[in-house]
């Protein structure tokens, strides 16, 4: 009985291998959507690169730019115009043509002999063997299940690096955004530093300041002039970095970036269920288990070729002598005597050993990974709001004070100047904390692998 259905599941196989070979195209249009749709689901925008539409042309990326570039606009370019991103989707068109050719049968083969008589008047000879090989009808279930696999992982291996091309793009726009702002904090440093400066010159005019105190008083506004060209460059940087994330050649330095750093997000879930999120949703460890389940059906192959070859086909045989034509049958064995393959079967199941290790370090991994940038996020939450509450409102009184005992003469310019330099850095720290709350945030999505503030369930499996 088990070798009947053996024998029925060969002819099945056979005959659907040949009707595949015969109407088979390679056409990974369906693949691209997949990805699109894992893409769309995993980070919640809906615009992604499709490598069989036009790209963006120059036209449409000026008027993406002609008012400034807020937040959601940047994204699009991310997963649209990223070059790196385009040229990785196109691992999907290769895994579709491997996942194509792992369903077509091998050529079958013709081989032709003539012979001549030496001496002449007749005799010659003219064999023709024609076969296909036959045990690769058993192993194209295993191969071709393997090969989708392949495939399947493909798709969310780039589902997952579109979205940390996103989070990356995400970041640079928000480090952009921090260094705008602090280029906008050194040029308010130099108006107060000019409007102490010119306090001092009236006062020295008037005979109330000595020079001592009107050198003193220039010197902050040099060092805010000074501060001010820095703080242009580190924008232009950023503004370039961001640039360069989205794939943009041209000139950056005056864009204006029009959104501003995100408030903090309140989360409730634990590191726990967030760990567990990620653990079902993260996509490259999707990507890992239908690579388990590939290297699985791989062994399989292995296992199916310790059986050798066998060529079945037609022998034919013509002679001009008056016995006419000889037709038959014709049948060619490779007898697995000396290999086995019995290296290549424990190559593949030490492949498929070493994933499912690589598996449970993955998870542990996530796993810490989702810890650590929870923790990030929830300590820049805390140090933003000391620093709203209680730091920027304290440094602003001081200088108020400070301002006031200044102009009664209760203390000197050094003493004002200081309490000056003190604000600005607690501003700059300000920005700073935006910065690493709004970055943290975006870690934080990517390691658990959907979007937190709009929580969206992934598709459980990739459709061909």
């Amino acid at each position: 009985m088990k070798n009947r259905k053996e024998m029925k599941s060969i002819a099945t196989a056979g005959l659907l291998g040949l009707t595949l070979s015969a109407c088979t195209q390679v056409d990974p249009a369906p693949d691209f959507e997949s990805a699109q749709r894992m893409i769309a689901a995993s980070t919640g925008e809906a615009q992604v690169f499709n490598p069989l539409r036009p790209a963006l042309t120059e036209a449409e990326i000026d008027a993406i730019l002609a008012q400034g570039l807020t937040l959601e606009e940047a994204l699009n370019l991310a997963l649209i115009n990223q070059r790196d991103l385009q040229a990785n989707f196109h691992a999907i068109g290769i895994a579709h043509a491997d996942w194509v050719q792992s369903q077509l049968l091998t050529n079958p083969s013709l081989g032709m002999l003539f012979r001549f008589a030496s001496g002449g008047g007749g005799g010659d000879v003219l064999e023709a063997t024609a076969g296909l090989e036959l045990m690769q009808l058993w192993q194209l279930s295993a191969r071709t299940e393997s090969a989708s696999s392949n495939l399947d992982a493909t798709i969310l291996q780039i589902a997952r690096l579109a979205g940390e091309h996103l989070t990356s793009a995400r970041q640079a726009y928000f480090e952009a955004v921090a260094a705008q702002e602090l280029f906008r904090v050194a040029q308010e440093n130099v108006t107060l530093a000019r409007d102490l400066a010119n306090a001092v010159n009236t006062l020295h005019t008037a005979g109330a300041a000595d020079a001592l105190a009107l050198s003193l008083a220039q010197g902050p506004l040099l060092s805010a002039e000074l501060a001010v060209r820095t703080a242009r460059i580190d924008a232009a940087e950023s503004k370039r970095a961001l640039a360069q994330a989205l794939s943009l050649t041209r000139s950056v330095e005056n864009l204006e970036l029009s959104s501003a750093l995100p408030s903090p997000t309140v989360l409730n879930d634990s590191a726990d269920e967030l760990v567990a999120q990620a653990w079902e949703q993260r996509l490259d460890l999707r990507a890992i288990d239908k690579t388990l389940n590939a290297l699985a059906a791989q062994v399989r192959v292995e296992q199916k070729k310790a059986w050798g070859s066998v060529e079945l086909g037609a022998s034919y045989e013509s002679t001009d002598g008056e016995d006419g034509a000889l037709l038959g049958p014709a049948l060619n064995l490779e007898l697995p005597i000396f290999d086995q393959n019995q290296a290549q079967v424990a190559r593949a199941q030490s492949q498929w050993e070493q994933m499912q290790k690589l598996q449970e370090s993955a998870r542990v991994a996530v796993a810490q990974e989702v810890r650590s940038q929870l923790d990030r996020v929830q300590s820049s939450t805390q140090d933003l709001a000391f620093y709203h509450e209680r730091v920027l409102p304290q440094a602003e009184h001081s200088l108020e004070l400070a301002s006031e005992s200044y102009s009664a003469g209760r203390i000197d310019l050094t003493a004002l100047v200081e309490v000056q330099r003190q604000l600005l850095e607690v501003r700059r720290g300000l920005v700073t904390l935006r910065l690493e709350s709004a970055t943290s945030f975006a870690a934080l999505e990517l390691a658990v692998g959907i979007p937190l503030s709009t929580p969206l369930v992934v598709a459980a499996e990739v459709s061909k």
